[in-house]
């Protein structure tokens, strides 16, 4: 005697895309761009001394701010956007996605954690602190241990959670091939390019990201995750 179930089959037909997914879409290529752009117009190499770095943002304030305000609004645009490609790379690879989303995700607020120093020497020059004092704070502050720390675990963090989304993307064919590589090159280029001085490589380095990011992106509002909720 033939049964008929009582819940209807679950189906893979993704809901129509709605404004947040939409918006995350637009989070995961726009959070890298203003990032690259405080990268960009930031007036002093990341390489440089404290004494340096100090007397730069003293002569260029104007510009310092403006990249303090690209990173802030940056970070902050990016955190939905990398939610987004993180569920995507976690629905088709579990192991590679999630880990790839907590080490990426956990490595921005680790180094959101750490004092920004350009908003610290704006501050202080604000208040009439001289230059040399201002060189010997951000010089304490950046030899502290809860500083050293978070910035190490980001370095780590954010390099090897890009790779294995790269890679969750790559093997899933989520992404053109060429553009899961961009990924998995992108932060070790980023790394590359701030511990040299190099600012068109940092700046490059987030072009390289907001690419994948951005077909990732594409993928999650034509077509969701691809899990599907089955009926109690």
């Amino acid at each position: 005697m033939a049964t008929t179930s009582s819940h209807p089959p679950t189906t893979t037909e993704p809901a129509p895309a709605g404004t947040a997914r939409r918006l995350a879409g637009l989070a995961a290529v726009l959070g890298p761009l203003l990032l690259g752009a405080a990268f960009l117009i930031s007036p002093y190499d990341t390489n440089a001394d404290a004494d340096e770095i100090a007397r730069v943002i003293a002569a260029h304030q104007g510009a310092t701010e403006a990249s303090v305000w690209l990173w802030t609004v940056g970070t902050v645009v990016l955190a939905p956007g990398l939610i987004a490609v993180g569920l995507l790379a976690t629905a088709r690879s579990a192991k590679l996605g999630l880990w790839g989303s907590v080490l990426f995700g956990t490595g921005l607020l680790a180094i959101t954690a750490t004092p920004s120093l350009d908003a610290v020497a704006l501050g202080a020059l604000d208040k009439g602190v001289d230059v040399d004092t201002l060189a010997k704070v951000a010089k304490g502050t950046n030899d502290l241990l809860v500083v050293g720390v978070p910035i190490l675990y980001f370095i780590a963090a954010h390099v090897i959670g890009a790779i294995l989304l790269g890679v969750a993307l790559l093997r899933s064919r989520t992404v053109p091939v060429w553009a899961a590589w961009l990924l998995i090159l992108a932060m070790p280029f980023n790394v590359a390019g701030y511990a040299s001085g190099i600012d068109p490589v940092t700046v490059l380095s987030f072009v390289m990201l907001a690419v994948p990011f951005g077909y990732a992106a594409l993928a999650f509002v034509r077509h969701g995750t691809g899990w599907v909720r089955s009926n109690p």
